[in-house]
């Protein structure tokens, strides 16, 4: 894609045009907003992706095409690297209940994402690898009054990763497909209540790890995530995408737990979980573009939470007091299906500055009789505003702010009280750096 010069900037300093530009979003998204996801997926995957808030299942022009969708990758020629890193600021407040009025810890978690694409010279094919941030969730609160009467910990991190060994066909000149073989990996650590009787928490060094320590003793997983995508071009101005992602089995394990059981106290032990799935998801989108300097894109995604995010059993075994060996806990999720409609738009201001706008939004997939604070992923709007800059023919330099209203749930708790009101708040800076060498 050629950018155009506008005639309005010509002579002025690109760079400070950019900073000025950047000070003035930091500014707009510094009020109370929610975290990018969509149920526990994040709301995109670096570069255009997060940029169009998720929005880019027709729009192919980095790394990012790798986790949205494969079959995009035919439209990069030549080579490409990407790099982005997102910063997370999780705002989350509880209160009622039985009395509390606390702010979580929100300390901020670091996102990565990164990949590189090359089409292979005179064939109809093109291959990459990229390293992804699926999505997970963060909580933790600390000192919170229980109905027993106890006053407690609640918290939890689930992490989720992909390496996605990727390839794309140029079936026709309008048609191209292409498919992702990715592996995951994933972590998961809790503290729901140990301090309390029937209480639990995981051991480990990967307890609210801010999302890039390696992986501790806590139970972690593997699994084979592939993904399809298909794209076709009906002219210059309008593209159309298509994109399954399969729902991967993360039987987590080689964990411990501390549970406090009743009327005999700390038992730790290893800890297996099965029943936990991450959900498949279906993206239909399409991209516009009414002249060469502008895009217009808009995707509807189903996530199939309901299939996947029902009863999880923690099987807990080798318990160090012969009082109680083993143990059982069932996580109550029954998630609902979620729907996801996202649009956005970029315009290329000149040859080296482009703007981008976009929006989100996906239903709340938590029902109120199973939420807990430990898995507070119920955010629903979501707006993406930022700016890219070419520094160089091959160097680019991509910034991203989302930002949500903040979502409040007020649900009846056994361990916090009846009245129990969750609101989730926060918001996130990505940057991206890209080369393509021309």
């Amino acid at each position: 894609m050629r950018w155009q010069r506008s005639n309005m900037l010509c002579g002025t300093d690109h760079r400070l045009t950019v900073l000025f530009l950047m000070i003035l979003l930091v500014e707009a998204v510094r009020p109370s907003a929610c975290l990018a996801t969509n149920g526990l997926n994040l709301v995109g995957s670096g570069g255009i992706s997060s940029a169009l808030a998720g929005a880019d299942t027709a729009v192919a022009t980095d790394f990012s095409a790798m986790n949205t969708n494969p079959a995009g990758m035919v439209q990069i020629r030549g080579q490409h690297t990407g790099l982005s890193l997102s910063f997370i600021q999780p705002e989350l407040h509880v209160r009622g209940g039985v009395g509390n009025n606390k702010d979580g810890e929100n300390d901020e978690l670091f996102v990565p994402y990164a990949g590189y694409i090359k089409h292979i010279p005179d064939t109809p094919v093109t291959v990459g690898i990229g390293f992804f941030t699926v999505g997970g969730t963060a909580s933790d609160f600390r000192d919170l009054k229980t109905a027993l009467g106890t006053t407690d910990k609640n918290a939890g991190q689930i992490r989720h990763y992909k390496l996605t060994p990727s390839v794309a066909y140029q079936v026709t000149d309008r048609l191209s497909l292409g498919i992702s073989m990715a592996v995951s990996y994933s972590d998961i650590s809790l503290a729901l209540v140990p301090n309390t009787p029937t209480g639990f928490e995981t051991d480990g060094t990967c307890n609210r790890a801010n999302g890039i320590s390696p992986p501790g003793s806590c139970a972690y997983a593997f699994g084979f995530t592939p993904q399809y995508g298909l794209m076709y071009k009906f002219n210059d101005m309008l593209t159309f995408g298509l994109a399954y992602t399969s729902a991967v089995n993360l039987p987590y394990g080689d964990g411990k737990i501390t549970r406090n059981q009743l009327g005999i106290g700390k038992v730790t032990y290893d800890a297996q979980v099965t029943g936990f799935r991450w959900a498949d998801d279906l993206a239909a989108g399409v991209a516009i573009r009414p002249n060469k300097d502008w895009l217009v894109s808009a995707k509807f995604q189903w996530i199939r939470w309901d299939s996947v995010m029902n009863n999880a059993v923690i099987n807990l075994t080798n318990g160090n007091n012969a009082a109680m060996p083993t143990d059982r806990i069932i996580l109550d999720f029954q998630w609902r299906d979620q729907y996801v409609m996202a649009v956005g738009t970029m315009y290329d201001v000149t040859d080296r500055l482009n703007l981008h706008l976009a929006y989100n939004y996906g239903n709340n997939p938590v029902p109120k009789h199973t939420l807990n604070l430990a898995t507070a992923s119920i955010v629903e709007h979501h707006v993406a505003g930022g700016v890219g800059y070419k520094m160089t023919d091959a160097l680019k330099l991509d910034s991203v702010f989302t930002i949500s209203p903040e979502n409040s749930v007020t649900f009846n708790s056994s361990t916090f009280g009846n009245n129990t009101s969750l609101d989730v708040g926060g918001y996130s800076l990505l940057f991206t750096l890209s080369y393509k060498p021309e």
